[in-house]
């Protein structure tokens, strides 16, 4: 079973590069490598075909099916989480060209759910994704009291009327055998490669040289799945695989004329080609909370020196959930809200902010500036969970909780005013310092006393690949 390209097509979409309309493009389908998948490894290769220019378009094909191995019986009653769908099945993604490595990226939904939700409405995000990603997230406000809920009516969902018995049925997007469960599709612009959306990449110039994709799944479906409690079944680490023989890279190609492609390769011998690129990577930290209204200081070195930074993206995640405890909407697929904040960052020896950032709108407006001042189009009560929200009416609804707290992305913008890449962000000279103070607040929805998080630090930093006729070469 593979995706159905017709549907997508049928959307009248194109390129989001810069449009070209006297070239053809074309669309190539690229099995996984023979390698992929074998001897239980989480993982599919691709080589990716080197034909015109290729554009953030292209996608990743892959099905979610229950484990036939599985040690206990899974619920039939599961789907992806709502809030990213099936991009939450990547745990690290990476491109590599002539054995050197262009992106690499861990968890890169966590990197792509404020972009998603800050660019767009929810009602935008499920429309445009959902034929792909299969997320389905959109909340609304009871007009009785006030509160904050998940819109089961926008979902698929079916649960009582009341909303507040233990069972709700899914009844689109099951995951089941192979015969019967969709198939998804995963855009390189959200794995990794953002640099597609601005510019496409002029694979053709590669000549011999590998593109190598590689994707790397979790063994733990829990990071990605959901299940209704009171269903029948269960849903354990090994209750849900990817079908890795069915995954496809469907690519997008700008066709080039070949007298055009010729000269500029020829080209290549004199001047070689500089494509300025945008590219995120991973630091990791971890704090550990203890009692309630107990204030924890941490303080963060990131070795950033000699790189332009453009944006720092924080994120709390948690081991998944045990079954009967797992969140039925989200997964694990969070950055959790941990509380109350003092925040000071300092860069090249200066501190950021004049005296350390406590109040939380002034915590979410930095995240407002990082994202172009747009804001996070999310309850205020998914991103703070903390003094002020516990004065605050909330919904007692279970799918109105399992959202509480979920989606606490604190950015800060690094960018100077300039436009591109190079010269646009900030270069560090040193370790860039983070004392941020965290007070938790809660005991539930989400639990924030003697939590141990690890903390993602996601860095948006300027690099360069240069192409020339003998050699690729990639900046740090």
């Amino acid at each position: 079973m593979s995706y159905n390209l017709n549907s997508y097509f049928q959307l009248g979409l194109d390129s989001e590069a810069t449009p070209q309309n006297s070239l053809v493009m074309n669309t190539i389908r690229t099995p996984v490598d023979v390698q992929s998948g074998r001897n239980g490894l989480n993982k599919v290769t691709f080589k990716v075909p080197k034909a015109g220019l290729l554009t953030g378009d292209s996608m990743v094909t892959l099905q979610l099916i229950a484990n036939p191995n599985a040690a206990v019986a899974p619920s039939s009653n599961a789907t992806p989480n709502f809030v990213c769908g099936a991009l939450g099945v990547i745990e690290r993604a990476r491109l590599v060209i002539d054995n050197k490595v262009l992106t690499d990226v861990e968890r890169p939904s966590l990197l792509e759910i404020p972009k998603l939700y800050t660019e767009n409405t929810q009602n935008e995000v499920a429309q445009f994704n959902y034929k792909f990603l299969g997320n389905q997230l959109q909340t609304k406000t009871n007009p009785v009291d006030g509160t904050e809920e998940f819109d089961v009516s926008k979902s698929r969902y079916f649960v009582a009327e009341d909303e507040t018995a233990d069972t709700q049925n899914v009844v689109r997007n099951r995951v089941t055998s192979a015969d019967n469960s969709k198939v998804y599709g995963l855009h390189l612009k959200h794995l990794g490669a953002q640099f597609l959306e601005n510019r496409s990449l002029p694979v053709f110039l590669m000549g011999a040289r590998e593109i190598i994709l590689e994707l790397f799944f979790y063994k733990d479906c829990r990071e990605y799945m959901t299940m209704t409690q009171g269903a029948s079944g269960s849903i354990q680490p090994d209750s849900f695989i990817v079908n890795t023989e069915t995954c496809e890279l469907v690519s997008t190609h700008i066709q080039i004329p070949d007298d055009v492609q010729a000269n500029e390769i020829a080209a290549l011998a004199s001047k070689p080609m500089s494509y300025p690129l945008i590219d995120n990577y991973v630091v990791k930290g971890g704090i550990t909370t203890e009692t309630v209204n107990k204030a924890i200081p941490n303080t963060f070195r990131i070795n950033a020196q000699n790189r332009e930074l453009h944006r720092i993206l924080m994120v709390n995640t948690v081991a998944p959930l045990a079954s009967d405890q797992g969140n039925r909407v989200v997964s694990n697929q969070m950055s959790r809200a941990d509380g109350d904040h003092s925040v000071q960052i300092k860069s090249n020896g200066l501190n950021l902010y004049e005296r350390p950032i406590t109040n939380p709108s002034l915590f979410q407006q930095q995240s407002i500036y990082a994202y172009n001042n747009m804001a996070l189009k999310l309850p205020y009560g998914a991103f703070h969970v903390n003094n002020r929200t516990n004065s605050i009416p909330q919904s007692d609804k279970q799918l109105a909780q399992a959202i509480r707290g979920f989606a606490q992305y604190f950015a800060v913008d690094f960018k100077n005013g300039n436009g591109g890449v190079y010269g646009a962000g900030s270069v560090q000279k040193q370790a860039l310092e983070i004392e941020y103070t965290v007070t938790p607040r809660v005991t539930s929805w989400p639990q924030q006393q003697g939590v141990q998080y690890s903390t993602l630090f996601y860095l948006s930093v300027s690099k360069l690949l240069t192409i020339g006729s003998k050699m690729v070469e990639i900046s740090f």
